[in-house]
């Protein structure tokens, strides 16, 4: 049994690995060094252990380029934490996020492997120090045929406000972060009165129409709980 179950850990293990360093592969890398925004969601035994773990990374943080952070509880998990990190040098800043120095800090709060996603800004969002936030976070990884058709289209409708009338919550504060590839990612962040009515507006049949109309191929969103946010 210990051998069969060693080698269903195997492939996971090499995914994990392949995964962590791709990003440093090419000419790939040398196009994110510049601003942008890391996103990470985390499964944690101990929530509050993790915020204090994780704010005692600060000076490290500010170290490899990160200026300020949001963060937020998972809609469905109380055990899963997203964040949202600003660095002046994206491709810094993710390899720093995926070092054993910063994982291993957050050890302490019983943490699984991150899920990591990032992209340029194009659209930067704005940090300010709120201890304490109501409302939640939307954060939409799109998978696009081509970038520049897609910002175009996210841009002409309602002057990129996207007030649709079915939404049935305060939609704001956008930003938009771009990982160039083949396909290029959209990630599109906006903050959301009442987070708990997002999931059904966004999964609607009009903005499945619309997501195929602007050519998303791929889409994935995480929904969080505002809980804080600051400037290291």
């Amino acid at each position: 049994m210990k051998n069969n179950f060693s080698m269903l850990k195997l492939p996971g293990l090499i995914f994990f690995f392949v995964f962590l360093f791709i990003p440093s592969c090419g000419n790939y890398s040398s196009r994110l060094n510049a601003p942008g925004t890391v996103f990470i969601r985390q499964s944690t035994k101990y929530p509050a252990a993790f915020r204090q773990a994780f704010l005692d990374e600060c000076q490290h943080l500010k170290e490899n380029g990160f200026s300020a952070y949001s963060l937020h509880r998972d809609l469905k998990d109380p055990h899963t934490v997203i964040l949202t990190l600003k660095c002046s040098d994206l491709k810094k800043g993710v390899e720093f996020v995926r070092s054993p120095e910063f994982l291993s800090a957050l050890d302490k709060a019983g943490t699984q492997i991150p899920m990591v996603w990032y992209g340029l800004d194009t659209t930067e969002r704005q940090y300010t120090d709120q201890p304490k936030m109501k409302g939640g976070i939307v954060i939409a990884r799109n998978e696009v045929r081509d970038y520049k058709f897609w910002l175009d289209c996210f841009y002409k409708e309602d002057g990129g406000k996207h007030n649709h009338p079915g939404r049935q919550y305060k939609n704001s504060h956008y930003s938009i972060h771009h990982l160039p590839g083949n396909p290029d990612v959209a990630i599109v962040v906006h903050e959301a009165s009442d987070v708990t009515k997002a999931p059904f507006f966004m999964g609607s049949d009009a903005m499945k129409g619309e997501m195929e109309a602007t050519g998303v191929i791929g889409l994935e969103i995480w929904y969080g709980i505002n809980l804080e946010e600051g400037l290291f």
